[in-house]
C-alpha cells in the first residue's frame, strides 16, 4: 500500500482525492514514507500530521474559543440595546417637542369676549345649542337657563362648554407693559388684572400737553431734560440732604441710587422721589415728598419714611433759629407732580421763614427705608 505512494502517478492520484480537483502536488516535493504511528504502535502525541494547504480562494473557517464567542455576543447585544435606547430617547424628545410646540395666531377680539357684558370670557363658559356664548357671571343673572339670543329669548338651553373653558385658558398674550420691561406672558382674560398690578406699568408725565409715560427712571430722565428741565438732587438713604429751594422751583426730583453694599436695595433700580412745594404766597407753604412708583407697586403701600425740617431766621424775642419738622411715611404716586400733594403729610412752613428777596426755602430731607 505504501509502496504505491512512492510512484509518481499513484501519488498524484491520491493527492487529488485528498485535496480536491483544484489542488496539485509537485513531483519534486518529497512525500514521507515513514511508518505511521498506527502501524508501528508508537505514541500518537509525538507524531506530527502534515498540514494541508487550502486551494486559492478557499476560506477556512477557524474555530473561535467559547469564551471569546460569548464576549462577542454580549458586545453585540449591548450595542443593540444602546442603539435602541438612543432611538427611544429621540422619540421621547420629539414627542415632548410636539407637546410643547406653540403657534401664534390672530383671533377676532369678539371671539374672546362675552356678547352680553363684553368682558373677556373666562371659565365657566356656557353655550346654547346654536352656539351663542355667555360667561358665568351673565349666566348666573339670567332669569332662566334659556339662551337670550335664540328666538327672542325662547331658544335653546345653555350648557357648560368644557371645550371653550380649555380654549380660553390656553390663549396667552404678552403683558400690556412689555414695552416698559415686563417679560411676562399671561392668560388673556387675566391680562387686565396683571397690567394693573404690574410693577412695570408706566408712570405718566403730568406736565401740560405732555403724553410721555415710562418707568420711574425713564420718567426722571424725561423730566430732567428739556423742555421740562426739572432739577434733580441725589439722596442717600439714612443721610441728610440740605437744599436751598428757589422760589420758582415748585417741583424737583430726588434720586436715591441703588445700594451697592449688599443692603435691602442692592441691585435694584434707583428709586425716584418728587419734592413738591406749594404756593409760596400763602401764609403756610406746604412741602411734601412722594415716591414715584408704578400704579400696581404704589398700591402695595409705603416703603419709605421721611424726616423733613425747614429753618428760618432767629426769632426777635428768643434769638433762637426757628424751625418746623415733620416725620412721616412717604406715600407712593403713579406720577410726578400729580396727586401726591393730597396724600402726603406735608411740612407746614410759615411764609416768614422764607429767606431773602428770592424767598428761598432752606430745607433738610432724610429718607429711610421703612422697617418691616
Amino acid at each position: 500500500m505504501h509502496r504505491g505512494i512512492e510512484d509518481g502517478t499513484g501519488g498524484a492520484s491520491i493527492g487529488n482525492c485528498l485535496l480536491g480537483p483544484a489542488a496539485s502536488v509537485s513531483p519534486a516535493s518529497p512525500i514521507s514514507t515513514e511508518p505511521s504511528p498506527m502501524e508501528d504502535g508508537g505514541d500518537r502525541s509525538s507524531a506530527k500530521k502534515a498540514r494541508l494547504q487550502p486551494p486559492p480562494g478557499f476560506r477556512v473557517k477557524q474555530e473561535v474559543p467559547a469564551e471569546e464567542e460569548e464576549e462577542e455576543v454580549q458586545a453585540e447585544q449591548q450595542e443593540e440595546e444602546a442603539s435602541g435606547g438612543r432611538a427611544l430617547m429621540a422619540v421621547d424628545a420629539a414627542a415632548a417637542a410636539a407637546r410643547s410646540e406653540q403657534v401664534t395666531v390672530r383671533i377676532d377680539r369678539d371671539m374672546l369676549h362675552c356678547p352680553l357684558c363684553t368682558l373677556p370670557l373666562k371659565p365657566p363658559i356656557f353655550q346654547c345649542e346654536v352656539g351663542h356664548l355667555a360667561c358665568g357671571g351673565c349666566h348666573g343673572q339670567l332669569p332662566t337657563n334659556q339662551c337670550h339670543s335664540c328666538d327672542g329669548g325662547g331658544g335653546g338651553a345653555y350648557a357648560r362648554c368644557p371645550a371653550m373653558d380649555a380654549f380660553v385658558a390656553k390663549v396667552v398674550v404678552p403683558c400690556p407693559h412689555q414695552a416698559h420691561g415686563c417679560g411676562a406672558s399671561v392668560v388673556y382674560y387675566l391680562a387686565a388684572d396683571h397690567g394693573s398690578a404690574c410693577p412695570h406699568a408706566p408712570c405718566p408725565c403730568t406736565e401740560p400737553g405732555c403724553v410721555f409715560a415710562g418707568s420711574p427712571p425713564a420718567l426722571l430722565a424725561h423730566l430732567a431734560a428739556p423742555p421740562h428741565s426739572w432739577p434733580v438732587d441725589e439722596v442717600r438713604y439714612g443721610e441728610t440732604l440740605r437744599l436751598r429751594v428757589p422760589e420758582h422751583d415748585a417741583r424737583r426730583l430726588l434720586l436715591a441710587a441703588a445700594e451697592e453694599d449688599g443692603g435691602a436695595g442692592a441691585g435694584a433700580d434707583p428709586s425716584v422721589f418728587v419734592l413738591a412745594v406749594g404756593d409760596r404766597g400763602a401764609r403756610i407753604v406746604p412741602v411734601a415728598v412722594a415716591c414715584v412708583r408704578a400704579p400696581g407697586a404704589a398700591a402695595a403701600g409705603p416703603q419709605y419714611t421721611c424726616k423733613m425740617w425747614a429753618t428760618g431766621g432767629k426769632g426777635a424775642a428768643t434769638g433762637k433759629v426757628e424751625s418746623v419738622l415733620v416725620d412721616t411715611e412717604v406715600p407712593s404716586a403713579a406720577s410726578a407732580g400729580g396727586e401726591e400733594d393730597e396724600e402726603a403729610a406735608f411740612l407746614p412752613v410759615p411764609r416768614k421763614m422764607l429767606r431773602g428777596a428770592s424767598r428761598q426755602l432752606l430745607l433738610s430731607v432724610r429718607i429711610d427705608r421703612a422697617s418691616s
